[in-house]
């Protein structure tokens, strides 16, 4: 078997591997890229922005549909296809097009998925690459349900590549993907159900604001079942509505006490680290232990602790929270560590998170129940949002916010907004959080006006 030599070889070309292949190639070392599922990853091919394509006309649709009475007027809908098609100009052809910029960059990039061989050396479609170091960037994987009919669910990597939008869709899960998504296939005319095996809905978010939006999601068709955990997934090709436009027959959720029929079933559930095909034993790389972690067991450095030639960084670390800008930090703090020789370790950093549904809903910070288990004093600032001029304007009646302010300092703790503009408020304010400006300060800044910036304004009042 062929042995090649390389300073790092990177697994998972996502967003994390890509920055630290770069970094490393351009400071003159040897570096082999492996990914076997599409250069570039998740989040531009399968995830965030294709998905956000398709969230970005469901708003622009309900915009338009909430501006009756206030001078706009027609109807509007989504037209799966055109949609389906304008969002894979976004998408094809850029597995290729990465590939190519990183082997103009001089690194060798693979297309088979690699494994470990040793703690040095990885297998790679019959060859053995052996490093100096090797990074584990593999991302995440739907985490798989252990019931029966399992294999006849699809996850959001499938509803992302939709040509017809089927007209009955369950999802489970009560997270992001399955707010976002079911949100999108809502606005589209679907049928929506949203299968929650606990009683709370989107727990990274503060509890009353998702009530709230809840409520609205609700209002436009779509149905919540909370503590209903799937049982098991049945074919029922001959069931009657909507098998016209199912995905090869209908089918029948068993969840809870109740059953869900559908044309499409999506497995929302969340993502587990993807690692299981890496052979990480084989390496010495140890990983954390218990359902849903699995992650690998690392130091502040990112260093693995059980096998030094490893580093890894973004979804397959439980550091932070599982999103990109996380793991474009994470894996600038590998590349610093492996061109410097170490001494760098990952700061816990402010991260602002958003949900695109519509209205969108942000968070930075703590939740009401973290702040009060941290033994702090704190005020609780919030406030129904639908009466500012900001949100009458564009009809918008689902709109609020809670922010919790640390007593004595006047620091904020956490902020959670609902309503437009509410991801790019939250940034505000994890900017404020990071540099410790009061809220005071804040207050007495100056804003451009009218913007949904200068409505910071209102929440201090």
């Amino acid at each position: 078997m062929t042995v090649t030599q390389y300073d790092v070889v990177v697994l998972g070309a996502g967003v994390a591997g890509g920055h630290i292949a770069s970094r490393c190639s351009e400071a003159g070392l040897s570096v082999a890229l492996l990914e076997h599922d599409g250069f570039g990853g998740t989040c531009p091919l399968r995830g965030c922005e294709p998905k956000k394509v398709l969230a970005d006309a469901a708003h622009t649709a309900e915009r338009l549909l909430n501006g009756a009475g206030r001078g706009v007027t027609g109807s509007a809908r989504l037209d799966w296809r055109e949609l389906m098609a304008f969002k894979r100009t976004f998408t094809e052809g850029l597995p290729d097009r990465i590939r190519r910029y990183y082997e103009k960059k001089g690194i060798a990039t693979y297309t088979e998925a690699g494994k470990f061989a040793g703690p040095d050396t990885i297998a790679c479609g019959g060859r053995l690459l052996k490093a100096r170091h090797i990074c584990i960037t593999t991302g995440a994987a739907t985490r798989r349900l252990d019931i029966p009919g399992a294999d006849l669910l699809v996850t959001s990597r499938r509803f992302l590549e939709l040509d017809v939008m089927p007209e009955r869709v369950v999802f489970i899960g009560g997270g992001f993907i399955a707010c976002e998504l079911a949100h999108i296939a809502a606005v589209a005319g679907a049928d929506v159900s949203v299968v929650v095996r606990s009683d709370r809905l989107l727990r990274q978010f503060d509890a009353e604001l998702v009530d709230r939006l809840r409520e609205h999601l609700t209002g436009l068709g779509i149905t919540f079942h909370m503590n209903c955990p799937p049982h098991r997934v049945l074919a029922d090709s001959g069931s009657g509505k909507g098998t016209g436009k199912s995905m090869g027959g209908g089918m029948e959720l068993h969840a809870g006490d109740g059953r869900f029929a559908a044309d499409l079933i999506i497995n929302a559930s969340g993502r587990v680290p993807a690692l299981e095909h890496l052979d990480l034993a084989v390496g010495g790389v140890r990983t954390e232990q218990g359902r849903g972690s699995g992650g690998i067991i690392v130091d502040s450095q990112l260093r693995s602790v059980s096998n030094p030639v490893v580093y890894a960084a973004g979804d397959v670390v439980r550091r932070g929270m599982p999103l990109t800008p996380v793991a474009s930090v994470q894996a600038e703090v590998v590349v610093r560590n492996i061109l410097e020789g170490g001494g760098h370790a990952v700061e816990d950093n402010v991260t602002p998170y958003a949900l695109f549904t519509y209205p969108p809903l942000a968070a930075v910070g703590m939740l009401e129940e973290e702040a009060r288990n941290s033994g702090r004093s704190f005020d609780i600032v919030s406030g129904d949002a639908a009466s500012w001029s900001e949100y009458r304007r564009i009809g918008q009646t689902c709109a609020g916010f809670r922010l919790f302010v640390e007593k004595g300092s006047r620091l904020l703790l956490g902020a959670h907004v609902l309503g437009d503009g509410a991801e790019e408020m939250v940034n505000l304010f994890a900017l404020a959080m990071r540099k410790r400006v009061t809220v005071d300060e804040l207050q007495s800044m100056l804003w451009a006006y009218p913007s949904f910036g200068y409505a910071l304004k209102y929440m201090f009042r």
